[in-house]
């Protein structure tokens, strides 16, 4: 503030020129100071702009952020169905297979049992075919040595 010292004193009261010149440069000093004020209100003003305008892109990057979260969840979500999906199929399918297979090669089994047992009675059978043409021939033999010999 500036200083009220240089005004003279007259007769009744203080020098007007010396008031008026205090007060005109009293109110240059606050134009200068409300000036600055008003610059600096403007320059605040402009970085409120600024950020404002920042503070909006920023909130719709959130929001474009968010969007491809959603979407992405949806998109994980269907392809996590999907796979489950195909996965129960793929174990129903592989189940149904192996029970399939599981009839297969118990009918092979029940077949090759009784293909054994089939082979079984027929060797059995040979061996007993084998025995009696042994038998006949050792009689044969022994006839046919019999009536040499006699």
């Amino acid at each position: 503030m500036i200083s009220f010292r240089g005004i003279k004193k007259e007769l009744f009261g203080y020098s007007k020129k010396d008031v008026m010149n205090y007060i005109e440069m009293l109110n240059e000093d606050l134009n200068t100071k409300l000036s600055d004020k008003d610059r600096q209100v403007k320059e605040v003003i402009e970085q409120n702009n600024i950020l404002l305008k920042r503070l909006e892109k920023l909130e719709k990057t959130q929001d474009e952020i968010a969007y491809a979260i959603i979407q992405a969840k949806k998109s994980a979500d269907l392809i996590v169905n999907d796979a489950n999906k195909q996965a129960e199929k793929i174990l129903k399918d592989t189940k149904e297979n192996k029970q399939k297979q599981e009839s297969e090669y118990n009918e092979y089994i029940e077949q090759i049992i009784k293909f054994k047992k089939q082979m079984t009675r027929i060797l059995k059978s040979f061996v007993k075919e084998a025995e009696n043409i042994k038998k006949e021939c050792d009689e044969a033999c022994r006839v046919s040595f019999g009536r040499e010999h006699e």
